[in-house]
């Protein structure tokens, strides 16, 4: 049996695919050129860092943006999703009796090319970052920084990063993008390494993008209030257009007081000046919303109105061209769960369980006397390995010796650890597992 589901027509969810529609008489070359003229004169430095697949970025008068301007009409032939003729969904109960508490126009019917307009909307004001765009909805984190490399990077175009980082950022954009990666060590002493991060950037003598992920992968570790500020200071000065990107994967999961226990892309957002920058923020539900299944991401920009909507678009335009939309019982659920009275309460108690498991690994790698990595926040702590030591083949005693699982970071010379998968009652024995080995060593 196929049952019908919904009152609303389906075409006219398309009506906010983007914020503006291309003129009816306009090539998508045309429209491009356009949007990207504009932009040169609303956010300078934005349009200087396109890259040419950034430039060349803008949506036609496609099936989407075809069928918004037939929304309302009595007879709809314009999507291809099968419906009742009414819009409304038919659904089949062995899909439908799962998603049972989700509005059936948003779970079974196509999503916006953007994202669910409601969900972007509830995003945005979670983000609560007065003067930005109107987050597009990516298909998890990994997609929202693709699309950024995608948007504002290439061989032409450094990447500034710390190491040890993400091994997906290479992947990302020196694979993908062909962009040269400018790495500096993350560590200076006990804290963030701001000179280093300030060397690579004198580096750049043209557009180029400075990525900046706290809580960071894999170390665990997010700036104190003055280091926030002085990273941000340094940013201001830098004299060339340059694209600031906050992977905020973790945000949220700070245990030290001393933390600044917020992303920087607040903080850059309100000070930063769009002839010389613009901030990107990429987070989601996936850590925030413990929903790592789900892959439901945000990109934000750092500038809003019109400029805002012209990235959004751009972004909108790459992200149509690869995965069309993202899933929408997934970004269904995210907004009824942004609606839900009792989420800060179930996230609180999330981040507390967390915050009990950080103490407990913090305590136990100090019994044991084991070196590690500063670290405050986020889901990981980094272990430093005595000189000489092998790190992968340290990794797989533990699987052979210990029945323990970590993962080698070579740049690092150390073991990443990710408490968050881990009991509290769990980790001293941890701890104990993984110092047997290394005190073999």
């Amino acid at each position: 049996m196929i049952v019908a589901l919904g009152d609303r027509c389906g075409a006219a969810r398309y009506a906010d695919v983007v914020d503006s529609a291309p003129a009816p008489l306009q090539s998508p070359s045309e429209r491009a050129q356009a949007l990207t003229a504009e932009l040169a004169l609303l956010a300078p430095a934005a349009a200087a860092l396109l890259s040419p697949l950034g430039r060349r970025a803008a949506l036609p008068l496609g099936i989407p943006q075809q069928s918004a301007e037939a929304a309302g009409c009595e007879r709809q032939a314009t999507i291809g999703q099968i419906t009742t003729g009414a819009g409304r969904p038919l659904t089949l109960p062995a899909i439908a009796s799962h998603f049972v508490d989700l509005d059936p126009r948003q779970a079974f019917l196509y999503a916006p090319t953007a994202g669910l307009r409601a969900l972007r909307e509830a995003w945005g004001a979670r983000l609560d970052a007065p003067g930005v765009s109107l987050p597009v909805v990516t298909a998890g984190m990994s997609h929202g920084l693709s699309l950024v490399a995608e948007m504002f990077s290439g061989p032409e175009r450094p990447v500034v990063l710390a190491t040890p980082y993400w091994d997906n950022y290479a992947t990302i954009w020196s694979m993908r993008n062909e962009a040269p990666l400018f790495d500096f060590e993350f560590f200076a002493g006990e804290g963030f390494n701001i000179a280093g991060m300030s060397r690579q950037l004198d580096r750049l003598d043209g557009p180029g993008t400075l990525l900046l992920n706290f809580p960071n992968n894999p170390t665990g570790y997010s700036p104190t209030r003055a280091e926030a500020e002085a990273i941000v200071e340094r940013i201001l000065r830098h004299p060339h257009p340059l694209c600031v990107l906050c992977d905020d994967a973790y945000h949220g999961l700070y245990f030290d007081e001393d933390c600044l226990g917020d992303s920087l892309f607040r903080m850059l957002a309100a000070r930063g000046d769009p002839s010389r920058l613009v901030t990107c923020k990429v987070d989601g539900a996936t850590k925030e919303l413990v929903f790592f299944g789900g892959r439901v991401g945000f990109l934000t920009f750092s500038l809003g109105g019109r400029a805002g909507e012209i990235l959004a678009e751009k972004a909108a335009t790459l992200l149509r061209s690869t995965i069309s939309s993202v899933s929408s019982p997934a970004q269904a659920a995210v907004l009824a769960a942004l609606r839900d009275p009792l989420l800060a309460a179930q996230e609180a108690e999330v981040v507390g369980t967390l915050a009990r498991r950080y103490r407990a690994l913090k305590a136990a790698l100090a019994e044991a006397e084991l070196e590690h990595y500063p670290f405050n926040s986020g889901c990981f702590a980094l272990l430093r390995l005595p000189a000489g030591a092998d790190t992968n083949e340290v990794r797989r005693r533990l699987i052979r010796e210990q029945s323990t699982g970590v993962i080698a970071v070579p740049q690092a010379h150390g073991l990443r650890v990710a408490f968050c998968s881990v009991d509290e009652t769990d980790i001293d024995d941890l701890v104990a597992r993984i110092a047997r080995v290394v005190r073999s060593l």
